[in-house]
């Protein structure tokens, strides 16, 4: 016993003088955000602008309705008009009821290159900052920034060499484990 505890303290004393310690591992995510923070993690400017597109979709739509009409006719259907173009851009799999969003995807295939969606998002971005300027709707301004920033997780997308794939037309391209998400709702409503 006493040669294996002079064995240990000597090892410990060889890491305190070497200055090596090792840190203790993040524990791993659970739940159902575990694939997103997985991807966070791996630096996929797709997914985060895919995510973007999503929250630029609902505030542009929803948020408008709900405050931007008070605010400037002009600017709130310019950002509801172009936010639903967005949600048919970025949310494929939920216009398959619509024949005219079946037709409108079909012109939006060109921005299946991620250069050019976010080139379409700086100018969606500059043209709301124009309306902004001319119609005074402070949430213009607000969803200018947002596009902008948007396009530009694109373009950084299409530089680190991302590009658009078959899984992007579903839910599981925006880094959501559907399967796993199935599970465990059913498991909690168990």
């Amino acid at each position: 016993e006493g040669e294996q505890e002079e064995e240990d303290t000597g090892g410990n004393m060889q890491n305190l003088l070497s200055g090596v310690t090792k840190p203790a591992p993040e524990p791993e995510p659970t739940g159902w955000y575990s694939d997103l923070v997985k991807m966070y993690k791996e630096g996929k400017f797709k997914t985060y602008a895919r995510w973007g597109g999503v929250a630029n979709t609902f505030l542009m739509v929803v948020l408008t309705c709900l405050v931007g009409l008070s605010l400037g006719l002009v600017g709130a259907l310019v950002s509801i008009f172009l936010g639903i173009l967005i949600g048919i851009l970025e949310l494929p799999f939920c216009c398959t009821c619509f024949q005219w969003c079946q037709v409108v995807q079909k012109w939006f295939v060109i921005f299946e290159v991620y250069w050019l969606r976010g080139l379409l998002y700086i100018i969606i971005g500059l043209s709301l900052g124009i309306t902004f300027s001319q119609a005074g709707n402070v949430l213009c301004l607000v969803y200018a920034i947002t596009n902008i920033l948007d396009g530009l997780c694109y373009v950084i997308a299409h530089i680190r060499g991302e590009t658009h794939t078959a899984a992007d037309n579903s839910a599981a391209g925006l880094g959501v484990n559907t399967t796993k998400l199935k599970t465990q709702m059913a498991v909690s409503a168990m």
